[in-house]
């Protein structure tokens, strides 16, 4: 009974090994993330493009309350609709659950930075000192999805 057992199971084996061999000889490509978004890179981009433009504005903004969290609330509106619009794409997109966590962390980013507009409030503005490293979370985070997206469009993300 026990080398019967054993047989089978040696047989199953090699049945898998030449299994995946075949697949493998044959070129066959297992997919283990989504492909690419055309829609996700275009909306990434023009994201980038508005939080550059943001914190260019805000360089150059050094007196409230123009530089407060009031007078921008626009952007903080339309951006997270943005990132609402992106993170709903990738969900709808199977496996796609390392572009549904980049969005994510866009998100909470993106709750954090105004947050912290909001605690400067009308009196004070955001410093250079301050902007340079927010820019570079946002500029490291938009690009993570970027270069996600572009290495699926190449056939890298596999």
């Amino acid at each position: 009974m026990i080398s019967y057992v054993m047989e089978t199971r040696r047989r199953g084996l090699f049945l898998g090994v030449v299994v995946l061999t075949l697949a493998l000889l044959s070129g066959c490509a297992i997919q283990l993330v989504s492909s690419y978004d055309e829609k996700t890179d275009a909306a990434v981009t023009a994201l980038q493009r508005k939080f550059e433009s943001f914190f260019v504005k805000l360089e150059g903004l050094k007196v409230p309350p123009a530089c407060g969290h009031e007078a921008n609330k626009t952007f903080y509106d339309e951006s997270k609709v943005d990132v609402s619009a992106i993170q709903v794409r990738a969900a709808a997109v199977p496996q796609n659950e390392i572009t549904i966590e980049q969005a994510e962390l866009l998100s909470q980013n993106l709750r954090l930075l105004e947050q912290l507009h909001e605690l400067k409030g009308k009196t004070r503005c955001l410093s250079s000192d301050e902007i340079k490293p927010l820019r570079q979370a946002f500029i490291s985070s938009l690009t993570a999805i970027l270069k996600l997206e572009l290495a699926k469009k190449r056939g890298q993300a596999k």
